[in-house]
């Protein structure tokens, strides 16, 4: 019995100590398993929070961040500008544009390519540029994604549009600056025109033509500065309109006039008007007494002629006349054979039948061409009816 019983104690003590072992082993494992879990699943959440930080979305934020510390017009660049307008100009615009704007950006709508993510950068609501970025590295992340570095590519800055435009008419002998720059043929617009107030001398003199200076694709409103043939500034107006500046100078500036000139002028005013007052010897047998101040063919030898053969009868009877007020002013040299001047001046009468005194006042333009070595009365125009409407 004893060694029944001994044997029978050896099988419960070899049963004891198999139990714990197993369970052991069973909860060895089951930590172990709960510790690898845990480590890959640690492993994931850390490559996928590396994953997630590493986006475009995430590295365009630092991005924004460095721009709004160092400004946005460093990436400015134009490639079309006119000759009339620098880079500076579009660098001012720019900023005052940005300067203390809120900046963000979106991802572009017209997205290509995830490999080349592109965004829509806006200061305070409009669209002010592009931002590019590239991939600088990538690696392998857990088994079904890749880990890329992204850093800026390219900032395309959209440059301030350039809608202003001027338009100047000037004569062909001044020189326009438009920003300071001249303007020459480049700008020329076709064709030519020749003023109103030229109408008669054209046809014995070269007169001076009008040109039309047109420039495009200017950021601002221009500055125009005109100078004549004498290299004097030419005063003018402007009139500016829907981002449309025109200038026109159709009248030559005004210069100093020779004492010669002067008292031709004047001295052959005088005859004009001494001739249809009946004042000058032989005026009543034909216009030869103030032929020599017209060309042959002149329009208003034609004129004086009609006068004498059907008016000059009725002009009263008066004393001989005295001229007062006299002028020769607003000489204008328009080339070596034509100039113009306004002469003005009140011409006293006495009318022996009616015992009463008359005036006659002039003041006209008078417009000489040098014909053969002579200068010839070609135009004239009266100022009075201009100075009563006024």
């Amino acid at each position: 019995m004893a060694g029944y019983d001994g044997q029978k104690n050896a099988v419960k003590e070899r049963k004891r100590r198999k139990f714990p072992v197993f369970w052991c082993l069973y909860l060895l494992f089951v930590a172990a398993m709960l510790v690898f879990w845990f480590c890959v699943a640690d492993y994931v959440k850390r490559g996928l929070v590396r994953y997630e930080e590493n986006q475009p979305d995430r590295k365009i934020e630092e991005i924004m961040d460095r721009l709004r510390e160092t400004g946005l017009e460093e990436y400015l660049t134009v490639e079309d500008i006119s000759r009339f307008e620098t880079p500076e100009v579009y660098s001012r615009e720019f900023h005052d544009r940005v300067d203390g704007a809120i900046l963000f950006c979106t991802s572009a709508r017209d997205q290509q390519s995830t490999s080349a993510p592109r965004y829509e950068l806006y200061a305070n609501g409009d669209l002010v540029g592009y931002i590019n970025l590239k991939e600088v590295s990538s690696q392998p992340l857990l088994v079904f994604l890749t880990l890329s570095q992204w850093d800026l590519d390219t900032v395309e800055i959209i440059p301030p549009k350039a809608s202003e435009s001027v338009q100047v008419t000037v004569p062909e002998s001044y020189r326009v600056l438009i920003n300071g720059q001249q303007a020459d043929e480049r700008e020329l617009a076709d064709g030519q025109e020749i003023s109103d107030e030229f109408e008669y001398v054209a046809s014995y003199v070269e007169v001076p033509k009008l040109v039309t200076y047109e420039a495009d694709g200017l950021l601002e409103r221009p500055v125009v500065t005109i100078y004549d043939q004498d290299g004097a500034e030419v005063s003018f107006q402007e009139e500016y309109a829907e981002g449309k500046l025109q200038v026109r100078v159709s009248q030559m500036q005004e210069t100093e006039m020779p004492q010669e000139l002067r008292e031709m002028a004047l001295k052959n005013a005088e005859r004009y008007t001494n001739f249809f007052s009946a004042d000058l010897p032989g005026c009543k047998s034909s216009v030869k007494p103030i032929q020599d101040m017209f060309p042959e063919d002149s329009y208003y030898l034609d004129l004086a002629e009609t006068y004498r053969r059907e008016d000059m009868w009725m002009y009263s009877a008066h004393s001989a006349p005295e001229f007062q007020n006299e002028k020769v002013e607003a000489y204008i040299r328009y080339s070596e054979d034509l100039f113009s001047c306004e002469v003005s001046f009140d011409k006293n009468m006495y009318l022996t039948r009616v015992g009463s005194t008359r005036t006659d006042t002039t003041h006209s333009r008078f417009y000489y061409g040098l014909l053969n070595g002579e200068w010839k009365i070609l135009d004239i125009k009266t100022l009075l009816e201009e100075e009563q409407e006024e």
